[in-house]
């Protein structure tokens, strides 16, 4: 993969830059234990992908649960909210800041775009990633467009979300490449034009991410050369 082919490096964040999915999973089962019900981290692997609103619907009928989706989801996100408050215990994904960190020394521009809501998005960025950069105080002096649910109509897989990134940055579609976990995400990405590169986890290596212009295992295959963005045996 030549930089001279690429303006830019958009990334999602749950699940590739972040290792929220673990936390979502983990304050998800809580909840269900408030209703006597339990699940493994194997169970919540349908979850990812999907929005919040629509995974409390599917707890309460996938485990009959005595509440309201809407009860559930408050119990739910409040636990989250706690969790992604404390930096210890927002991980990064393994290879993220060696990844960062080379790229924002070539002339790539760098983006976000994530399904999830902006409070909670840059929440989970600034505890998470902000509270390991020494030399940055805001998001902004590093990511040249910040997109989240917030700001689109459709979500992922729907392109728009990728397509606002691109115009935000002044770069074509054709120019940028994307980092993704999901299958949602790497079909948003290709619908928008873009070269897509899948970084499946634990909660999405399930999916179909065979759409993608590469599959690696982690972040730390990615190494960003004078020449370009090389995959380390790929």
């Amino acid at each position: 993969m030549s930089e001279g082919k690429f303006e830019a490096v958009i990334f999602d964040v749950d699940g590739l830059i972040v290792d929220s999915e673990a936390l979502y999973c983990e304050t998800f089962s809580e909840t269900l234990g408030d209703y006597g019900a339990a699940m493994s981290r194997e169970d919540y692997t349908v979850c990812v992908g999907h929005p919040v609103a629509d995974n409390c619907v599917y707890a309460v009928d996938r485990y009959k649960l005595d509440t309201k989706p809407e009860a559930f989801n408050k119990v739910w996100m409040g636990r989250f909210e706690v969790a992604i408050s404390d930096p210890e215990r927002v991980v990064l994904m393994p290879g993220f800041i060696g990844l960062l960190e080379g790229l924002r020394k070539q002339t790539l521009k760098l983006g976000i775009a994530s399904s999830t809501e902006r409070p909670r998005m840059e929440k989970t960025l600034r505890n998470g990633l902000l509270t390991r950069l020494n030399d940055i105080q805001d998001l902004n002096e590093i990511f040249g467009a910040i997109l989240s649910g917030s700001d689109v109509k459709q979500v992922k897989p729907d392109p728009e979300i990728y397509l606002k990134a691109a115009k935000g940055m002044g770069v074509k579609p054709v120019k940028c490449v994307v980092f993704e976990d999901s299958e949602a995400g790497v079909r948003s990405a290709k619908a928008a034009g873009m070269t897509a590169v899948a970084v499946p986890n634990f909660f999405t290596s399930h999916q179909d991410h065979s759409m993608a212009d590469k599959i690696v295992e982690s972040l730390e295959e990615i190494r960003v050369e004078p020449g370009g963005i090389r995959m380390v045996g790929g």
